[in-house]
């Protein structure tokens, strides 16, 4: 239970980092913005199938 909460809220975090740095223009704070978010998706995954199993 406590594992696919967890991935929730790397995913929902994720989704955060990608809308914000949608707005911005280009420059560093955009490509760490996305990078971040990219990065937080295998921990999300990882988490949802130790969930599941």
């Amino acid at each position: 239970m406590v594992d696919a909460m967890i991935a929730i809220v790397f995913l929902f975090l994720a989704n955060f980092l990608i809308a914000w740095a949608r707005q911005r223009k280009k420059g560093w704070l955009r490509f760490f913005l996305s990078a971040a978010a990219f990065l937080m998706l295998l921990p999300a995954f990882l988490f949802g199938l130790r969930a599941l199993l």
